[in-house]
């Protein structure tokens, strides 16, 4: 069953970033839709049998949609990819936030198909090797220069 989030998305996908979107039924209750690929499609054509090449199909075993194109005209649709991955490839930040959202839902990291967010793996890390990253020592070297300067 899709979660809310995983629904959220692929309809704000669907609103904004993906054209000639079409529903298809299968097996009687499994759905997919075609539409035209967001890497190598041509924007703006009429919906038909040659700009309809990318697919997102529901996985019932990883729980979530699976985007394929079967023309694999560019690098980025080369290899099928997971929710997460398609809203990267086409928007960073919206990437980021589906990211973020699943994480806060419990649904990243171990025995997920999404990674934790960075932030998280710094953590973790630090947790393991008892060391910040680098951009953490250096926030935290700022912070401690700017604190002895107002003394």
């Amino acid at each position: 069953m899709e979660s809310v989030i995983d629904e959220y998305y692929r309809l704000l996908l669907f609103s904004f970033y993906l054209y000639n979107v079409k529903e298809i039924t299968c097996d009687g209750s499994v759905n997919k839709f075609i539409f035209t690929c967001p890497h190598c499609g041509v924007k703006g054509m009429l919906p038909n049998k040659k700009t309809q090449k990318a697919v997102l199909l529901w996985n019932k075993i990883q729980n979530s949609w699976i985007f394929s194109c079967a023309k694999k005209g560019s690098p980025e649709c080369s290899k099928s990819k997971t929710m997460y991955n398609l809203i990267r490839s086409i928007n960073t930040d919206l990437g980021e936030a589906y990211r973020g959202d699943r994480w806060h839902s419990g649904t990243t990291g171990s025995g997920h198909n999404c990674s934790h967010p960075e932030f998280i793996t710094a953590i973790n890390n630090f947790k393991k090797n008892n060391e910040f990253p680098a951009t953490i020592k250096n926030i935290f070297e700022d912070l401690s220069s700017e604190s002895k300067d107002n003394l």
